[in-house]
């Protein structure tokens, strides 16, 4: 990604260049099976290091030039700790609507450094970051249980719950909740913070079934349609009153296909719609969420998002 750097003389003028950002990481993992199928452990070692690359430039009014330099503002190493549970009832829909649980309880600790003041120090005529040290624990469940209420129909209620143990830190590490893969009636970046909690309801049926039919490589097999309900927030310190929870609902057709009479294929479209209206600063600019549409669709091997 290409940003514009404004670098400022005495006589304030101005010269543009690139900022490119860039992410390093190397994960070391290891999984293990406990008693049974069902449960998995897993180990993982994250090291990360987050680079700003700023593009080489002159200095106004004069002939100095100013070389391509490295800022790595962020560098961190994480251990992670997962247990999953997964258990699903067999079934024939199993692959578009399943029947069992998925519960996922995941502990971090963190040793970080990060610029985040933007100070630095010249060492042998090299400016050189000042870090911050943040070392922090971190706790997340996610717990899906789906239940068959009549037949091919279910009842799926999933929570979210993460913390960040310990006083605040800033919103670099923050936990995030809206997007595809949460409250989908809000962008991503809409509402994040050191503490979440989320609650999302859907009931999901069947609309076709069997339909056994051919467009050129496809297969059609079956299309299911749900309606989903979401309340959620995310937060710095004490939880928030229940009033302040924001608050989306929609619809998700799934289409379960085959491609090549081989590949599974499964296609869904989701419209989302955001109840409560919202505005967060960012760089001192007021932005606003809420009381609008989401609109997503994808195409994956299954419907695991």
């Amino acid at each position: 990604m290409d940003l514009v750097f404004d670098s400022l003389d005495a006589a304030n003028n101005t010269v543009g260049t690139d900022v490119t950002y860039n992410l390093f990481e190397v994960d070391i993992v290891l999984k293990h099976k406990l008693f049974n199928d069902y449960n998995n452990f897993e180990f993982r070692y994250i090291f990360s290091q987050y680079i700003a690359t700023l593009g080489s430039f002159i200095f106004p009014n004069t002939t100095f030039l100013y070389p391509t330099t490295n800022d790595t503002y962020f560098i961190g190493s994480n251990f992670q700790f997962t247990f999953n549970h997964r258990f699903h009832r067999l079934n024939i829909d199993n692959d578009i609507n399943p029947i069992g649980r998925e519960i996922e309880l995941k502990y971090n600790y963190e040793i970080n450094r990060y610029n985040n003041e933007g100070n630095y120090e010249v060492d042998d005529g090299v400016l050189k970051p000042l870090y911050n040290n943040y070392n922090l624990h971190r706790l997340e469940l996610n717990w899906r249980e789906h239940i068959e209420t009549v037949k091919g129909h279910t009842f799926t209620a999933r929570l979210r719950a993460g913390t960040i143990l310990g006083p605040s830190v800033p919103d670099f590490f923050d936990f995030y909740l809206g997007g595809l893969t949460g409250m989908r009636a809000y962008p991503f970046y809409a509402f994040s913070g050191n503490e979440i909690g989320w609650l999302n309801l859907t009931y999901r049926f069947p609309l076709f079934r069997n339909i056994d039919a051919q467009v050129g490589h496809l297969y059609i097999d079956k299309i299911y349609l749900s309606v989903h309900g979401d309340i959620g927030n995310a937060w710095n310190g004490d939880i928030p009153a229940f009033d302040t929870f924001k608050k989306g609902a929609g619809a998700e057709l799934r289409i379960k296909m085959n491609s090549f009479y081989l590949f599974p294929t499964s296609l869904f479209f989701n419209a989302s719609y955001s109840f409560d209206k919202f505005s967060t600063t960012i760089l001192n600019e007021d932005i606003t969420y809420g009381k609008e549409w989401q609109f997503y669709g994808g195409i994956l091997f299954d419907f695991s998002l």
